[in-house]
């Protein structure tokens, strides 16, 4: 059977600097079709307060070029899933905002089925290390924030601009040497120092005049 004409380094004249060339050529053609991780800019995100994880529109932030050399745009990337810091039921939710910097990790096969059922699934059409079939995580290259929790050598700092509500079915017990609020305390319930209670004590050696009473009981 004669050697085909169109491969050229399968030709018997080929010598074997210019085969290394076309094997080279051919092995770069294929791994520049794989979709490599890349920094990617947030555009849009879709979540809920505490619902099941959202997704990101994301903009690849590290841009194509021609053979001269020409920068071109990727496309816009959609229905990205975003990691959050999850174990079970328990959550650290700090959703992505538009403007944040992070990174795609590529899949290897299409996991459309798994992120739509979340259930072991089989790739959802034969394509391989593409765009589509990423996850977002988030978190580099971003401007200083300006609430947020930090661990020092001191121990840890809890900063915002705004309010921190704690809501918690049980009881919230702290345990420390000391505990200073430069504020007014304010609650609807008793306050109680030692067995002593704030709204229900009494006080012993009262009678009428200008006299003090008696330490509370």
């Amino acid at each position: 059977m004669p050697l085909p004409t169109n491969t050229p380094y399968l030709r018997p004249t080929t010598g074997k600097n210019n085969i290394k060339g076309a094997l080279d050529s051919l092995i770069a053609s294929h791994i520049n079709q794989i979709g490599p991780s890349m920094l990617v800019q947030v555009v849009d995100v879709s979540a809920e307060p505490a619902s099941i994880t959202g997704k990101v529109t994301v903009r690849p932030m590290v841009q194509q070029q021609d053979a001269l050399s020409r920068p071109l745009a990727h496309d816009i990337i959609h229905n990205v899933p975003y990691l959050r810091i999850q174990g079970g039921t328990s959550a650290l939710i700090i959703d992505p905002k538009p403007g944040d910097i992070g990174f795609i990790i590529i899949s290897g096969r299409d996991h459309t089925h798994a992120v739509t059922t979340r259930q072991p699934s089989p790739p959802a059409s034969f394509r391989q290390f593409a765009l589509q079939d990423c996850v977002y995580v988030g978190g580099f290259l971003n401007n200083g924030p300006n609430q947020f929790i930090q661990a020092t050598e001191q121990g840890w700092r809890i900063v915002t601009p705004g309010t921190v509500s704690i809501e918690a079915q049980g009881e919230v017990t702290i345990n420390a040497a000391k505990l200073s609020a430069n504020c007014d305390i304010v609650t609807n319930g008793d306050v109680k120092a030692g067995s002593i209670s704030l709204t229900q004590h009494t006080h012993n050696g009262v009678q009428p005049g200008s006299g003090d009473t008696g330490p509370p009981r």
